[in-house]
């Protein structure tokens, strides 16, 4: 698991505290790792060995990770609601659904048959391609 950490914050500490404690209660804290903030290079080598990105935070700002993962040919899961909804073309692109995990669960899960990932991970390269990148913007 992967996202933007700032120690600072109470509520950051407790939720990553949360998280590992959930991960260890699952008996997964050997298959799971927490990088609570990375590099540029991280990110890159993160994105490379991904299959695709949940993208969880709800009524988010227009939020360039979507963005960033597909320009790196990832399908995005996310929250239907805020930035994603101008970014992420459901059922194209990734998948766009309730804040719930077992809404999180059953689009990942579709991910995983008949290189559905790789094939919407493709589709979202394009798509940012044509719609956010210098060129696009450029032409409008």
């Amino acid at each position: 698991l992967a996202g933007g950490y700032d120690p600072r914050l109470r509520e950051n500490v407790e939720h990553l505290g949360e998280l590992r404690a959930e991960a260890a209660a699952l008996g997964l804290g050997g298959s799971v790792s927490f990088v609570p903030s990375f590099t540029d290079e991280q990110r890159g080598a993160l994105l490379a060995a991904a299959s695709a990105v949940l993208y969880t935070p709800q009524g988010e700002h227009f939020g360039i990770v979507p963005l960033e993962a597909m320009a790196h040919a990832r399908a995005v899961v996310a929250c239907d609601s805020g930035g994603p909804r101008e970014t992420v073309v459901s059922g194209e692109t990734g998948h766009l659904c309730e804040p719930t995990a077992e809404a999180f669960a059953a689009a990942g899960e579709g991910l995983l048959y008949c290189g559905q990932a790789a094939r919407m991970g493709r589709a979202a390269r394009e798509h940012v391609r044509a719609s956010f990148s210098r060129r696009a913007f450029g032409a409008r």
